[in-house]
């Protein structure tokens, strides 16, 4: 992954620059736009970054990805120009997921000290749950959510855990969930759903070691789902 003190551009940037370049025609209706790549040189920033204005772009109709075509410009009017401001102040997945780097791995850690038989409780049914709904992209999103709420709680570190809060919380933003809801099928689930199961043995292990490896697998593996590195 690219580092961000490299990137000049937010995807707030690239994506009123992508806009701009729909309205003045440079990129008309029907055409297809150049590859992430090339969009990512042209604006001298990072794939991760130019995904994201993308797909923002996407979210409001603007453009479409066409599977084993490419992304054509669908419309020059921006129509829900609402929705356009609500995304552009949303949080870019690839911060989330810097923050979720910075401490999640140290919360299963915690955990591994602090859980209590109640905790271990709590987190064996939510992986019941996870177990029965894997399909259905909707109900193991929320125990997604869920089971990683659990471990931070167990952690008993009450400043990090209204911190793990907050990026619970942006996680429900269209952006964070249209990466998310495209990234994902049955297999991934049932990927996730293994992964997490190794986070909680190591956990109830009391497996401090084991606990942070197995959170930082997982969410390594769910950003290059999502971001493609």
């Amino acid at each position: 992954m690219e580092n961000l003190s490299t990137q000049k551009k937010s995807f707030v940037e690239i994506l009123n620059e992508i806009k701009q370049k729909i309205n003045d025609q440079t990129f008309p209706v029907g055409s297809k736009l150049p590859s992430e790549r090339t969009l990512a040189e042209e604006f001298q920033s990072s794939r991760v970054i130019v995904r994201e204005a993308l797909r923002a772009l996407e979210i409001i109709g603007v453009i479409e990805s066409k599977v084993g075509k490419g992304t054509f410009v669908k419309s020059m009017n921006v129509s829900e120009e609402d929705k356009l401001q609500e995304i552009s102040k949303q949080t870019s997945p690839l911060e989330i997921f810097e923050a979720r780097f910075a401490i999640e791995p140290f919360l299963a850690e915690m955990a591994t000290l602090h859980a209590t038989p109640d905790d271990f409780l709590l987190m064996d049914e939510c992986l019941q749950r996870t177990k029965g709904v894997i399909g259905d992209f909707t109900e193991f999103e929320k125990l997604d959510e869920h089971f990683h709420h659990l471990i931070a709680q167990s952690s008993k570190t009450t400043l990090l855990l209204s911190f793990f809060d907050l990026i619970n919380k942006v996680r429900k933003e269209t952006l964070w969930r249209t990466f998310k809801a495209r990234s994902i099928n049955e297999e991934r689930m049932n990927l996730y759903y293994q992964q997490h199961l190794s986070i909680y043995e190591a956990i109830r292990e009391r497996n401090s070691i084991k606990a942070r490896e197995s959170t930082l697998l997982h969410l390594k593996t769910v950003r290059l789902n999502m971001l493609g590195e």
